[in-house]
């Protein structure tokens, strides 16, 4: 009788043993108490080290506490003794050092980097964003409400919504408004904006952009305005710790005037976005607007923008302090209008 030979046995057996022995690949951070923390590293900036993990979501250590650390890919690293931007995987070494080993840009080209560092040294670490993915949905929503009674009655309400949608070289922006403002019955604030933003990217900066935009408004004399335009813009940077974007559009603004008149007229806008997180994403800064000159008619300029902060209670849930300012000025008729808002809010 001939003896049946072992090895697919042996091989399903040592397969078996090599996916025991080698989980799932995940960063890991060491601390100081002797814990280890496996996931994966998200940021490091001011401080703070950000790792997401499976079993608790986004995490805060504060960076002193790290005994040492690795990752599992490259991550863009600013570092002290280095002092320039580059793609490095972290390799952990000795209590209080890292080693960087990967690939640094300059003007003489691609340089290989491997070096023992302090964690002190490290300035920022920040997962890059791979440009071309599957579709990704970002936004929030803002909400504020106010009741005041004194000798006056007032009565605040607002919401506002923002929301990103991103697939290989698109990406679709959604913004939505509404301002309701009452004292003793009267009505000093109504009125709503929406505009959508389409941009094709050529290179992982460099883009076109679509843009349209209106608002109504049923207590200013100017209660229409729509806007239209297009013209290339530049993405500064995109990572975890924020964005920066900008754009040039050329292409048309109408008003309308409650007294049943209208105007309209070619116009150039420069339109900004910009957000930078701190404190290991604990906080946020941003801003986001538009100046317009319209080149004819009774417009002479526009600026719609706000500015603000953003306190993020948890991976869902912030608190915002917002400054929000649209002015149109006009040898007909103007606008004039400031909005200071607080309230919660809710991103995903």
């Amino acid at each position: 009788m001939t003896a049946r030979p072992l090895w697919p046995h042996t091989a399903l057996l040592a397969l078996t043993l090599a996916l025991a022995v080698n989980p799932a690949h995940a960063d890991t951070v060491w601390l100081n108490n002797g814990d280890r923390i496996t996931g994966k590293i998200q940021s490091l900036d001011n401080g703070y080290l950000r790792v997401n993990t499976e079993y608790g979501g986004d995490l805060r250590i504060a960076f002193d506490h790290v005994k040492t650390l690795q990752s599992d890919t490259p991550l863009v690293i600013n570092d002290k003794s280095v002092q320039h931007d580059y793609r490095a995987k972290l390799i952990g070494a000795k209590d209080g050092q890292v080693i960087l080993e990967g690939v640094r840009h300059d003007a003489h080209g691609a340089q290989p980097v491997k070096v023992d560092v302090p964690l002190a040294s490290l300035e920022t670490v920040v997962r890059p964003r791979p440009f071309l993915r599957d579709v990704s949905f970002t936004g929030h929503i803002d909400v504020s409400a106010t009741q005041r009674t004194a000798s006056t009655d007032t009565k605040n309400y607002s919401v506002t919504l923002n929301t990103t949608m991103r697939h290989d070289w698109w990406r679709h922006q959604f913004n939505g408004i509404y301002l309701h403002s009452k004292e003793d019955g009267s009505v000093n604030t109504n009125n709503y904006g929406v505009d959508y933003t389409l941009d094709r990217f050529f290179t992982e900066k460099a883009f076109w952009q679509a843009r349209l935009a209106h608002r109504r408004d049923w207590v200013e004399d100017l209660n229409r305005q729509t806007a239209y335009g297009t013209g290339p813009g530049y993405q500064f940077w995109d990572n975890e710790l924020g964005a920066f974007s900008m754009s040039a559009l050329l292409g048309k603004v109408d008003y309308g005037y409650s007294d049943g008149s209208s105007d309209s007229s070619f116009a150039a806008s420069l339109r900004w976005d910009y957000s930078r997180y701190l404190s290991g994403k604990e906080f946020e800064l941003f801003t986001k607007g538009e100046l317009m000159r319209p080149l004819e008619g009774d417009a002479k300029f526009a600026v719609n923008g706000e500015v603000g902060v953003r306190y993020n209670v948890n991976s869902w849930l912030s608190m915002y302090l917002k400054y929000a300012r649209n002015q149109v000025s006009s040898t007909f008729e103007s606008l004039n209008e400031s909005i200071y808002s607080a309230g919660m809010g809710v991103h995903w």
